[in-house]
């Protein structure tokens, strides 16, 4: 949109309507500058109000996972289900959270905050990953944008 303001800017300097290029000049720049920050604002605001709306009977539950060689066993008020370690893709650790990726596209996401003993459940999870053979990836400088 930045470009198509400039070209006509462009278009009226050529037809020598000065009031007209300097306002498609401005709103063009006005765009360029102002447009991705209310972007990034309405995506957040957007998902926030979808994750609370979609998955609001998941939020906020404690649940427990164990880690074992051959399965995970997740458990929460009153379920639990099990995935075999064959299912795991990729454990990344960023600073605040640790996300177990399984093959499917789903993930375990554990926030550090809410670990008591984050430094056992980091180095059993890199025992885990080298049993496994799959890549363990601490991205320490990642932040969200």
């Amino acid at each position: 949109m930045p470009l198509i303001y400039l070209a006509f800017g462009l278009w009226f300097l050529i037809e020598d309507n000065y009031s007209m290029t300097i306002t498609f000049f401005i709103t063009g720049l006005l765009w360029f500058l102002i447009y991705p920050f209310w972007e990034r604002r309405h995506y957040i605001n957007h998902y926030k109000g979808f994750i609370k709306e979609n998955y609001k009977e998941r939020l906020g539950r404690t649940a427990t996972l164990e880690f074992s060689n051959e399965v995970i066993i997740a458990k929460d008020n009153g379920s639990e289900s099990k995935v075999l370690t064959t299912e795991l893709e990729k454990i990344i650790e960023i600073s605040s959270t640790i996300f177990v990726k399984l093959k499917g596209g789903q993930s375990f996401i554990l926030p550090k905050d809410k670990i008591d003993d984050i430094g056992t459940l980091t180095g059993r999870l890199k025992e885990l990953a080298s049993y496994l053979n799959i890549e363990y990836c601490i991205e320490d400088k990642w932040e969200w944008k």
